[in-house]
C-alpha cells in the first residue's frame, strides 16, 4: 500500500522514538557520560513446539566494552531443559503437556561489571497426545424444530473398542449414530431430531471414544434457537471511509440457521477499486484514485442452502489525497492477527533538515507501538471486535517549521476469526502406496499468513517420510511410507500458527497394502428376494492389466450365495427372510503376491420407501404397494414386473425392475422417461434427472432414455465402466473407474481421482459423493 506525504526536496533528520502516539522527537543530539553500558541480546527461532521435541534458538549477544560476558536460561515451565550446542546455539527441552501452553523463556546476560540484560521468547507448547484425537467444533448453534447432523473425525493410537454420543441438558425424542472406522481411525455422525422451543436453551452434546487402554472424549455447547424457518440476516455498517490508494477490509454481520454457501460483492461506480477479494466473507480492497472525494454503493449477497439470499449494503467514501511527490508509507502486510506484527517504512532517509517526526494512531495502545526515525512496528492485540481497521498518521516537521502527513490504513482481525481461517479445507481424496511418494497440495480456510506449521500422524504404519512446505495460503506435504501392512485410513495432524493463535486440523486418506486397488461399485438397494449383479474394478499402479481377482463374501454366509460371471463380476443372492446387509469383497493380488480389498455393501429390504420429487412410493413384503403423489391421495399407474427387484422415482416419473430384466416406467405427464425402449433387459435402474433414466445391462453396458437418452448413453460408453450417474441443473456427473468425472454437456468441468467413492447423491440440489470415511462431501461443482 502507498500513502504519500507532501515533503520538499530537502533532506530530513529526525531522533528515535516518542513517548506516546502523538509525541514529536527532537533532533537535537544528547551528551553521553563515560559509564560501562551493558550488553545486548537477541533470539532466532521458532515458537511452536510439540511437548518432548527439541526446540532450536540462535543467540547473539554483544557488549559495547567486549567485556566478558555470562548468559543464563529461565523458563516460566517447570521442567523445561537447557543444553548449550555452542556458544550461540541453544536447545530447549519441553516436558509433556495436557494441553496448550504458552511458554516464557528468559536468557539473561550478564557482563563483568555486573551489568544485566533480559530477553523473552513465547513458546507455545502443543500436547503430545499419545492416545489419539478427535477433531469436532466446540460450539454449535442449532434452531428449534429443525434437523441437526454433527460429525466428529478421529485418529487413535491404540485399537478402537466402542464410541458413544450423549446429550446432556435435554431430551432428545428421535437420534441415531452412524459409525465408520478401521481399527484406530475414521468418523462418527450424530443425527437428532431438534425439539420446538420457544426461547433460547443450551445443553451439551458428548462424544466418546473407548481404545483399548484409554477413553477419550470432547464436548460441544449447544445453543438452541427458537426459530424454527431457516433463518439468514445480513447486515454492513451504514458507511465506510477510506483514502485513495488505501486499502480497506470489510466483514458484514451475518447469523445463519444453515451453511452459507456463496458470497457475492458488488462495487456499484466508476472506477473500481483494484486487487479486491471475490467470493469470501471479507472483502479487502484498494480503493481507487479519484479527482475528488467520490461515495460508491457496496452490495453483499449472502446465499444459504436451499437458495435462501439475503443482501445488505453499506456506502464507501473515497477521499481524495493530495500527492505532492513527497514521502511514501509502506508496510509488509495489510492485515494481521494477535500477536503478528506489522511493520511500516517511511521512504525518508535524510534527515538532516528534520525537526522531528512523529507516529500516531488514535484509540490504539502506545505500547504496541515501536518507533523510530522511519519504522514502525505494530503488535497486534486480540480484542473482542471481529475486525478492526486503523489509520496511522506519519508528520514530519521540517526545521523551517513546515509540516507534512503522511496516511496508511490497516486492518486486524480476533483470535476467533483468525482461528476460523486457519482451519484446512477438505483436500480431495488421496492415496498411499508402499514405498511410493505422494504430494498433497492444500489449502487454509481463509487469506491469513501463517507462521508456523508441524505435520504429525500417529498411523499404525509409521510415515517414513511426512514433509511440507508453505507458500501463502497453500500447504504441500510430500508424504511417503515404506511398508503397509494393511489397506486402511491414514490420519495426519496439521496444527498451524499465525501470531498467537493455533489451529489443529485433521485430513484422512486411504492406505493400499498392495500395488493393486480393486474397486467393488457403489452401495445400492435391493427388493428382498431378487438377485443383484455387481462389477470390479483392478487399478495398477503402474497400469499392469490381468491382475488376479475374485469376489467374497464378508457377512452372512449362510444366506448368501455367489454366482461367478467373471473375475470382476458376480451375482449375488440373499435368502434371508428379514431385511439385512450385505458385505460382498472385492479381492485383488499384485505381481508379489501383495493383497488388497474393496467393499461394497448392498441392502436387501422387504419393506421400505423410495423419495422422490413428486412421488413416493411403497414397497411392502416385497412388493409395490403404491407410488402416490405427495400433494394429493392420487397414486401412479404402475403394474409391477414378476418379482420385483428395484423402484426408482424422480421428477414426475417412477420405474421399476423386475428380477429378471424387466422395466416398467410411468409418469404423471408426458415425461420421456416413461419411454422404455422395447426389449430392454437390465440389471441395474439408475434415475439420472427429472427426465432421464439409464439402465445397465448385464455386460457392465449402460442404456439410456428420455429427453437426454442418446447423449447420456453416448456419454457412459466414453468410460470403461460406469457405477453411477447423476445430474442436476447444472452438471452431470458419473463414478466411472474409482473417479468422480463432471460434465457440462460434453465439457468435462471436474475429475476428482482416486475417490473410490461409496455412493453418489443429491443434497439440497448439489450433487454429493461419500467414501469410506463416511463424510458427505459437496465440492464436486
Amino acid at each position: 500500500m502507498r500513502n504519500y506525504l507532501l515533503l520538499s526536496t530537502f533532506g530530513i533528520l529526525v531522533a528515535c522514538g516518542g513517548s506516546s502516539g502523538s509525541e514529536k522527537t527532537p533532533t537535537s543530539d544528547r551528551a553521553q557520560t563515560s559509564v560501562n553500558q551493558a550488553p545486548s541480546v537477541s533470539l532466532q527461532g521458532n515458537t511452536l513446539i510439540n511437548a518432548g521435541d527439541t526446540l532450536s534458538l540462535t543467540t547473539s549477544v554483544s557488549d559495547p566494552e567486549n567485556d566478558t560476558v555470562t548468559g543464563e536460561w529461565t523458563s516460566s515451565l517447570p521442567g523445561v531443559k537447557f543444553v548449550a550446542a555452542s556458544n550461540t546455539l541453544h536447545h530447549v527441552i519441553f516436558p509433556d503437556v495436557n494441553e496448550q501452553t504458552e511458554v516464557t523463556l528468559t536468557y539473561t546476560v550478564t557482563d563483568s561489571h555486573e551489568n544485566r540484560v533480559s530477553k523473552t521468547w513465547q513458546v507455545t507448547v502443543m500436547p503430545n497426545s499419545t492416545a489419539g484425537y478427535i477433531e469436532l467444533a466446540d460450539t454449535l448453534t442449532l434452531y428449534s424444530g429443525g434437523h441437526a447432523t454433527i460429525t466428529a473425525n478421529f485418529a487413535m493410537s491404540s485399537d478402537i473398542e466402542k464410541i458413544e454420543w450423549r446429550t446432556n441438558g435435554i431430551e432428545l425424542a428421535n437420534q441415531s449414530t452412524s459409525s465408520h472406522h478401521d481399527t484406530r481411525a475414521g468418523s462418527s455422525t450424530f443425527s437428532i431430531d431438534l425439539p420446538d422451543v420457544s426461547q433460547v436453551q443450551q445443553f451439551d452434546i458428548e462424544f466418546e471414544i473407548t481404545t483399548s487402554d484409554k477413553v477419550l472424549s470432547k464436548t460441544i455447547k449447544v445453543t438452541l434457537s427458537s426459530s424454527t424457518e431457516p433463518a439468514l440476516s445480513v447486515s454492513l455498517p451504514e458507511q465506510f471511509s477510506v483514502k485513495e490508494r488505501s486499502s480497506l477490509t470489510i466483514k458484514p454481520d451475518i447469523a445463519n440457521s444453515d451453511e452459507i454457501i456463496a458470497y457475492e460483492w458488488q462495487w456499484q461506480g466508476t472506477p473500481q477499486p483494484s486487487q479486491h477479494t471475490q467470493g469470501k466473507l471479507y472483502y479487502t480492497f484498494k480503493a481507487p484514485e479519484v479527482n475528488e472525494s467520490q461515495t460508491f454503493k457496496l452490495l453483499l449477497t449472502v446465499t444459504m442452502k436451499g437458495n435462501i439470499k439475503k443482501t445488505a449494503e453499506t456506502a464507501v467514501t473515497v477521499q481524495n489525497v493530495t500527492d505532492l511527490n513527497g514521502i511514501e508509507l509502506t508496510m509488509d502486510r495489510l492485515s494481521a492477527v494477535p500477536g503478528q506484527t506489522i511493520t511500516v517504512t517511511s521512504n525518508l532517509t535524510n534527515f538532516d533538515d528534520v525537526d522531528s517526526v512523529s507516529w500516531n494512531i488514535h484509540d490504539f495502545s502506545d505500547d504496541l507501538l515501536q518507533k523510530s526515525n522511519n519504522k514502525l512496528i505494530i503488535t497486534i492485540p486480540d480484542e473482542s471486535t471481529f475486525q478492526t481497521s486503523k489509520q496511522i498518521e506519519y508528520t514530519v516537521t521540517l526545521k523551517d517549521g513546515s509540516e507534512k502527513t503522511a496516511f496508511a490504513e490497516f486492518g486486524y482481525i480476533s483470535s476467533s476469526a483468525a482461528k476460523s481461517l486457519l482451519q484446512i479445507k477438505d483436500p480431495d481424496p488421496f492415496s498411499l502406496y508402499p514405498d511410493l511418494s505422494a504430494t498433497l497440495v492444500l489449502e487454509f480456510s481463509g487469506p491469513i499468513d501463517v507462521d508456523e506449521v508441524t505435520v504429525t500422524s500417529n498411523d499404525y504404519d509409521p510415515y517414513e517420510s511426512l514433509e511440507w512446505s508453505l507458500d501463502g495460503q497453500y500447504l504441500t506435504l510430500k508424504l511417503r511410507k515404506k511398508t503397509i501392512t494393511r489397506k486402511g485410513l491414514t490420519s495426519i495432524r496439521i496444527t498451524a500458527k499465525a501470531g498467537d493463535v493455533v489451529r489443529e486440523s485433521l485430513i484422512m486418506g486411504t492406505t493400499h497394502s498392495a500395488l493393486v486397488a480393486p474397486y467393488g461399485g457403489v452401495d445400492e438397494t435391493y427388493v428382498l428376494g431378487s438377485e443383484a449383479q455387481v462389477f470390479g474394478q483392478v487399478f495398477h499402479l503402474n497400469d499392469k492389466t490381468d491382475m488376479p481377482s475374485h469376489w467374497q463374501i464378508k457377512s452372512y454366509e449362510d444366506s448368501v450365495t455367489l454366482k461367478q460371471v467373471s473375475d470382476t463380476s458376480t451375482i449375488v443372492k440373499y435368502s434371508g427372510d428379514t431385511s439385512d446387509n450385505v458385505t460382498l469383497e472385492f479381492n485383488a493380488t499384485d505381481e508379489y503376491d501383495n493383497a488388497s480389498q474393496s467393499e461394497v455393501r448392498l441392502k436387501f429390504d422387504n419393506t421400505f420407501l423410495v423419495q422422490g420429487d413428486t412421488y413416493y412410493c411403497k414397497i411392502s413384503d416385497s412388493k409395490l404397494e403404491y407410488c402416490r403423489e405427495r400433494s394429493s391421495t392420487r397414486n401412479l399407474d404402475l403394474v409391477a414386473p414378476t418379482e420385483l427387484k428395484q423402484v426408482i422415482t424422480r421428477g414426475d416419473y417412477a420405474c421399476l425392475l423386475g428380477n429378471y430384466g424387466a422395466i416398467v416406467c410411468n409418469a404423471k405427464g408426458d415425461n420421456p422417461a416413461k419411454h422404455v425402449p422395447p426389449q430392454l433387459l437390465a440389471t441395474k435402474l439408475n434415475a439420472v434427472d427429472a427426465s432421464n433414466v439409464c439402465a445397465q445391462l448385464s455386460d457392465a453396458s449402460w442404456r439410456c432414455w428420455g429427453s437426454r437418452g442418446t447423449e447420456l448413453t453416448e456419454l457412459m460408453a466414453a468410460h470403461s465402466i460406469v457405477h453411477k450417474v447423476l445430474a442436476n441443473d447444472t452438471h452431470t456427473c458419473l463414478v466411472s473407474n474409482q473417479d468422480i468425472a463432471c460434465y457440462d454437456g460434453k465439457t468435462r468441468t471436474r475429475l476428482i481421482e482416486d475417490a473410490f467413492p461409496r455412493d453418489l447423491t443429491l443434497f439440497s440440489r448439489e450433487i454429493c459423493y461419500r467414501t469410506d470415511v463416511n463424510i458427505l462431501n459437496c465440492d464436486i461443482e
